[in-house]
């Protein structure tokens, strides 16, 4: 997933990027869903949750989104991140980069996308 993530975005992956990626398991973020899509289909988003008209209203965003993002935020071990809307997956990542000296607070305003990224967090140790 990491060496397609590189081609997509056209350039390196800082390390330690690169490192959470690999070590943070996206399927275990994206229950129901084929584990070869969980981790080769870097350009697609993993709806988790809908409206009753099938509208999406939480997600697992693409990988390569995921991992361009982690880039430019540039996250060192010891900092503190507060995340905004929480499917789960970019906490475990954000925590990894923070490390045990760090801290990670995400947050979210429905109970169900709460209750989800919690059991995945809980899941994925």
């Amino acid at each position: 997933m990491v060496d397609q993530i590189v081609v997509k975005l056209g350039e390196e992956l800082p390390e330690s990027v690169a490192a959470a990626l690999r070590t943070v398991p996206r399927h275990l973020f994206t229950p129901g869903v084929p584990l070869a899509r969980a981790h080769e289909d870097i350009c697609t988003s993993v709806t988790t949750k809908t409206d009753e008209h099938g509208v999406s209203l939480s997600s697992v965003s693409a990988p390569w989104i995921v991992a361009g993002m982690l880039a430019q935020l540039d996250v060192r071990p010891g900092q503190s991140v507060l995340e905004i809307g929480s499917g789960g997956y970019q906490a475990a990542l954000l925590r990894e980069l923070t490390g045990p000296h760090g801290s990670v607070t995400t947050l979210d305003i429905d109970p169900d996308v709460i209750a989800r990224a919690r059991a995945c967090l809980d899941r994925s140790g």
